[in-house]
């Protein structure tokens, strides 16, 4: 059974009181054996009526900025909690994004590769997300970047999240980047030995703007 990335992007503010959308979603993943979530913030966005939204007061819950929940999952499970989640997300937007096969990097000439781990690990230290940086770069990679994100679990099946007034501990890390298909295979073998825990997922790509 394949493994898909399931992204839902929901407004922070889907519900008045502070019990938001996105953290019933991110229980119910949980609830139902997802095995990881992990959950970002953006920083602006056009909703779906048409409104933009910025980063603009101090209390980031007011600023209805979205709220993005990623996971990598097998199909089974998706087709399992597909129910749930139509019912959680009233406005929102949920997409599945396919897992390649690994002999298509002849047929497909660039992809996305996602690293999820969390702090906590050895990944955490700057010198050691330096080095899958480095490996991405020894591969060619396009563009790379570490987030951190606010929420999530891992396989520890415990919710972390991030707290204005003490040092927020085991948060998820998302490392992304795209590659050419003739380095993908080698990547992902090095990837292996270095992702300790967490996920690797990659899938074709197009590539529009390299500049």
């Amino acid at each position: 059974m394949a493994d898909v990335l399931l992204k839902i992007v929901v407004g922070e503010q889907q519900h008045e009181n502070r019990d938001a959308t996105s953290k019933k979603i991110v229980s119910y993943l949980l609830e139902q054996g997802v095995p990881g979530a992990t959950v970002k913030r953006g920083t602006a966005d056009l909703d779906d009526r048409g409104v933009i939204h910025y980063d603009l007061l101090e209390d980031s819950y007011f600023n209805d900025l979205p709220i993005i929940i990623e996971s990598v999952l097998d199909e089974e499970t998706l087709e399992k909690i597909k129910g749930g989640l139509y019912k959680m997300t009233e406005h929102g937007q949920i997409a599945v994004v396919g897992v390649t096969d690994r002999t298509d990097t002849e047929q497909n000439s660039h992809f996305i590769v996602k690293v999820y781990t969390r702090e906590g690990t050895k990944l955490i230290k700057k010198d050691e997300y330096e080095k899958i940086l480095e490996l991405l770069g020894k591969h060619n990679a396009i563009w790379a970047t570490v987030t951190k994100a606010v929420a999530g679990y891992g396989s520890d099946k415990v919710i972390h999240s991030q707290h204005v007034f003490s040092a927020s501990e085991h948060l998820p890390l998302v490392i992304e980047c795209v590659v050419g298909g003739d380095d993908l295979p080698l990547l992902l073998e090095e990837l292996k030995e270095i992702v300790t825990e967490g996920a690797v997922f990659t899938a074709p790509v197009t590539m529009i703007i390299n500049q």
